[in-house]
Formats: structure tokens, sequence, C-alpha cells
């Protein structure tokens, strides 16, 4: 399962983009889909290296494809406060937090597609900016992610 509802925050306090990279991580890790936590921020602090996640709108999306991922999982976060995510950007209010294993081929890339389309609806964005209930916002991404790693 990508999702579950112990991979949703709601009202996370981060203090920056490495705390969140780290938080997300440990997340992962505590739900068992890392099989090695320092590798794993590693390869999201790369990816960012090469090119922001920060999708604009209050969006995030960190995520790396690799070794250290035992399963694909998707982590959704909403800030009590947002965070700058880069120099020049927005700040970051909702975070989507990916994991691939390495094995998983393009299965990143459907997912990242998949969330994407849906953003362009406001309504969707709305609903990942307000909803206060886990459950409730499980199954908005659980249909959203529908069709990817099932």
């Amino acid at each position: 399962m990508l999702i579950n509802r112990n991979l949703i925050m709601l009202d996370a306090e981060f203090d920056s983009k490495d705390d969140a990279i780290e938080k997300i991580a440990k997340l992962f890790e505590s739900e068992g889909y890392l099989n090695d936590l320092a590798g794993y921020i590693q390869a999201v602090k790369q990816r960012e290296l090469e090119i922001s996640t920060n999708l604009g709108d209050g969006i995030g999306m960190p995520h790396a494809r690799s070794n250290t991922v035992k399963k694909a999982g998707l982590v959704f976060v909403r800030l009590k406060n947002p965070i700058q995510w880069d120099g020049d950007n927005s700040p970051i209010s909702v975070i989507f937090g990916i994991a691939v294993p390495e094995s998983g081929g393009n299965l990143h890339l459907k997912l990242l597609a998949q969330l994407a389309r849906n953003l362009i609806y406001d309504e969707f964005k709305e609903k990942i900016f307000k909803i206060e209930n886990k459950d409730a916002l499980l199954e908005l991404i659980k249909e959203a992610t529908k069709g990817v790693n099932e």
C-alpha cells in the first residue's frame, strides 16, 4: 500500500526543507518502507540539488528512487506554518513525500504524474489544504493515486 493513515501528518511543524526531508524519511522508516534511513535522506537531498521539487502553489514533492527503499510509499504532510523550500520560490505548506525502490522502474514518474494531474484542479488543491480528517484525506489521496502500484 502506497499510503496509510500513519503516513499522513496534519499541523506538522518543520523548521526547514532539510528538517522536512528528515522527518518524512523517519516516518517512512517507522512504517517499514526503508532499509537505510540516512541513505534515503541523502538520495532525496541529492535529487533536490538537481532541480527543486517546489511545485508552486505551496506544494512540494520531495522524492527519491533508491536502493535504500524497501517498498514504494507516499507521505502526506500539511504544515502548521509554511517553510521556505528554496531561496526564490514560494513557501511550502503541503508536502507529498515519495519513496520508490531502485527496482521500481518508472513507478516514481507514474506517481508524480498522477499527483500532478490532480493538482491542476483547484477543487483537489483546496481539499488537501483544508480537510481536517485523516481518513477523508487518505481516501482523497488513494483516489488521486488510483492505478499506481495497486
